[in-house]
């Protein structure tokens, strides 16, 4: 578990820290990355599990805008306040916060927080990893990594994020050498099977598309992170728009016209 605590206060990291290693969810021997500026911990950010911010953070950046800063670069990472002060919740609704702590919490209570939040984190470690051969290499892929998968010759085409794809492939200096796939020859089929239970969900019989990877849906097109633009077929729009629904708990994910 990669945890980050940024905070200019020390003894205030030192008893959050204290309270994070009492939980019954944390790892024997946790390890922490301390931060006394926003500027600090985006120098040196990783990919970590969760995030504890302080609202009020020295001369520097605050915790707002140091977690729009994080979210731009990770949008899976879980963010949470720990502030002396209460905040409005329009200056932080759009980093999608997972709590907002306050130092005046009793023990008990503040206890009772952490255990939820690392509890969520060990949830989300246990996603399932899947094993992708290709020429004769095989790749770990986290669900997140993959924005969607389609049939391609004999098996099946994995578009990752740019991250992923950097990690696998490597940087280049030519787009036109910038590899954003893997393929393999395991068949469209096999993956739904293994990734339905997981936000995957047809959109063509020819590609599912990743839920937590969606832009926008709008008409006959679901726009994905990386520039994707997909048509979801007329056929399988309704069960699309009701899968991506309960994805993201909403009844509808647009408004559909007479003309649909």
């Amino acid at each position: 578990m990669k945890i980050a605590i940024c905070d200019d206060c020390q003894e205030d990291i030192r008893q959050l820290e204290e309270c994070i290693r009492e939980s019954k969810f944390c790892p024997k021997n946790q390890e922490f990355c301390k931060y006394s500026s926003g500027e600090a911990l985006l120098a040196d950010y990783r990919d970590f599990d969760v995030v504890f911010l302080d609202m009020k953070i020295g001369e520097g950046m605050n915790g707002a805008l140091t977690a729009q800063n994080i979210r731009m670069r990770d949008s899976k990472v879980i963010i949470v306040f720990y502030s002396e002060f209460e905040s409005p919740a329009s200056r932080i609704s759009s980093v999608r916060p997972y709590d907002y702590l306050l130092k005046k919490y009793s023990k008990e209570e503040l206890t009772q927080c952490l255990d939820m939040v690392l509890e969520e984190v060990q949830n989300k470690e246990e996603l399932p990893r899947l094993p992708v051969v290709c020429d004769g290499k095989v790749f770990i892929l986290r669900i997140s990594d993959i924005i969607y998968i389609q049939i391609y010759r004999k098996g099946s085409q994995i578009w990752l994020t740019d991250k992923k794809a950097e990690e696998i492939w490597g940087s280049v200096s030519s787009e036109k050498e910038h590899k954003q796939t893997i393929e393999t020859k395991t068949r469209l089929k096999e993956y739904y099977q293994e990734l339905k239970n997981y936000g995957f969900i047809y959109a063509s019989e020819s590609y599912i598309i990743n839920a937590e990877r969606v832009i926008s849906r709008q008409k006959d097109i679901v726009r994905l992170q990386g520039g994707h633009n997909l048509i979801v077929v007329r056929r399988m729009r309704k069960v699309f728009d009701e899968e991506l629904g309960k994805y993201y708990g909403v009844r509808y994910i647009r408004e559909r016209t007479k003309k649909e």
